[in-house]
C-alpha cells in the first residue's frame, strides 16, 4: 500500500525533478494558470510537490503546474514531499489520487483521461466481487430462504456500479460520462491516425460541450466530412464544419469580409437605414452596423448568412474613412477621441453634424487647445513637484 510520509519534506532545485509522463499525457506539457503564478510569486509554493524517488530519479506525481511555474520565476529551491511507492503501478494511481480533486478546473479531455484510468482499476475489483459473490452462493448449504438472505447481502456487498463510481470521482453525470466515452475513443483514433489539427479542434469543442461534441460524433456522415475540412485547413471549428456541409460546397461566411457595405433589398426594420455595414464575422452571425434614423445612433444587428437578402456595394465613404484612420494615428494617446472615432467607422456615412467633429479633430484649434492643455498639465505637475521638495526641505 502507498503512503505518504509527512516527515519527508524537504526543499530541492526544480533541476533535479522531472514530471511523471502520465501528468504530461493528460494536463498537457504546459498550461496557463495565472491565479497560480500570481500566488507563487507573492507567496512562493505553499503546498509540496509529491515526489516519487523509486527509480534513482526524482519523479513529480503532483504539482506540475507549481513546478513550471517556479522555474518560470526562477525559484532556485521547491518545497517538496517524498512519497513511498513500490512500482510504476503505484506511482500512476498516487498520480490519479493526488490530481483527483485538483485545483484550477480540469477540462472534459482531462476528465476522462482520468475516466480511462479509474475504469482500468476498478473494473477488476468488480469483477472479483462477483467472483467472490458467486462462490459463497454455489457453496452455500442453507435453506431458500437464508439462500435469498445471501443473494441480497451479496448484492449489497458488490458496491456501485463502476460507471456510477468513475462519473461521480470524475463529478459528471453517467449519461454524460457514456456520451463522453463515445467521444474520447474518438479523439483517441484520431490521435492514432495522426489527424492532429482534427484532435485540437474536436478536443475544444468536447471541452465546451460533451453533448454538442457527442451529436457531432454520432452523425458520421457530417462527422467524416468536417474531419477532412479541418485536415485540410478549409475550416477551424466543428461549427464552421457544420455550416459549410450543411449549406452546400462552400462556406456561407466566406463571401463576408470586415468593412463591406451591404445594401438590403428591405429594411431591417423601418427605422433603420437599408445599407449597413460588415463590423463583426463570428461562428454563427455576420454582425452589421446600421444607423437608427430616429435618433441618429448606431444600432447592431446580428444575422445568419441565410438571412441575409442584400448587395454588396462600392465603399461609400473612403474619403472620411481614410482621414478617421489618420487622426485615429494622430490621436492614439487620447481614449475618448479614440473611442469615437472609432464608433464613426462602423457607419456607411457620415452627417454634416459627424463631419463637422471630423474637421475639428483636424483642426489647428483643436490640436492647439490639445498643446495647451499637456502645457497646463505639465506646469502643474512641475508646481507639485516643487512643493513636495520645499516641503522636505522644510
Amino acid at each position: 500500500m502507498s503512503e505518504v510520509h509527512n516527515q519527508a519534506i524537504v526543499y530541492i532545485s526544480p533541476a533535479e525533478l522531472v514530471v511523471h509522463p502520465k501528468l504530461i499525457e493528460i494536463y498537457g506539457e504546459n498550461e496557463n494558470r495565472p491565479a497560480l503564478e500570481k500566488s507563487i510569486s507573492e507567496r512562493g509554493i505553499i503546498e509540496s510537490l509529491k515526489v516519487s524517488a523509486r527509480t534513482g530519479v526524482n519523479v513529480v506525481l503532483a504539482g506540475k503546474c507549481r513546478l513550471q511555474i517556479a522555474r518560470q520565476l526562477g525559484i532556485f529551491a521547491v518545497k517538496v514531499e517524498f512519497v513511498e511507492s513500490g512500482s510504476f503501478e503505484e506511482d500512476l494511481k498516487l498520480v490519479l489520487d493526488f490530481n483527483l480533486h485538483r485545483e484550477g478546473g480540469k477540462t472534459h479531455y482531462q476528465k476522462f483521461h482520468e475516466g480511462q484510468y479509474w475504469e482500468s482499476v476498478l473494473r477488476p475489483q468488480a469483477k472479483e466481487r462477483q467472483r467472490q459473490s458467486a462462490r459463497r452462493l454455489n457453496e452455500s448449504k442453507y435453506s431458500n430462504l437464508n439462500t435469498l438472505i445471501d443473494d441480497r447481502n451479496s448484492q449489497l456487498n458488490k458496491g456501485k456500479p463502476v460507471i456510477q463510481e468513475v462519473s461521480e470521482n470524475l463529478k459528471i453525470s453517467v449519461g454524460s460520462y457514456h456520451k463522453g466515452k463515445k467521444v474520447f475513443a474518438y479523439i483517441s483514433q484520431l490521435r492514432e491516425l495522426q489527424k492532429l489539427k482534427a484532435v485540437i479542434v474536436l478536443e475544444t469543442e468536447f471541452n465546451r460541450s460533451i453533448d454538442a461534441a457527442y451529436k457531432f460524433v454520432c452523425n458520421q456522415d457530417i462527422c467524416d466530412q468536417v474531419i477532412d475540412l479541418i485536415e485540410a485547413d478549409e475550416i477551424g471549428s466543428i461549427s464552421d464544419g457544420i455550416a459549410w456541409i450543411r449549406n452546400g460546397d462552400r462556406n456561407p461566411f466566406r463571401r463576408f469580409q470586415l468593412d463591406q457595405v451591404y445594401q438590403f433589398k428591405k429594411r431591417l426594420r423601418p427605422e433603420l437605414e437599408i445599407v449597413g455595414r460588415v463590423i463583426g464575422i463570428t461562428n454563427e452571425f455576420v454582425v452589421f452596423g446600421l444607423r437608427n434614423l430616429v435618433n441618429m445612433s448606431l444600432e447592431i444587428v446580428n444575422l445568419r448568412p441565410q438571412q441575409i437578402d442584400a448587395e454588396l456595394q462600392d465603399e461609400p465613404s473612403e474619403e472620411q474613412r481614410k482621414r478617421i484612420l489618420h487622426l485615429m494615428q494622430k490621436f492614439s494617446d487620447v481614449f475618448p477621441v479614440q473611442v469615437s472615432l472609432t464608433e464613426l467607422l462602423k457607419l456607411t456615412n457620415l452627417t454634416e453634424k459627424e463631419e463637422v467633429l471630423l474637421r475639428m479633430y483636424e483642426s489647428d484649434v483643436f490640436e492647439k487647445t490639445w498643446e495647451d492643455y499637456k502645457a497646463q498639465m505639465k506646469a502643474m505637475e512641475v508646481s507639485t513637484k516643487r512643493k513636495k521638495d520645499n516641503v522636505r526641505a522644510a
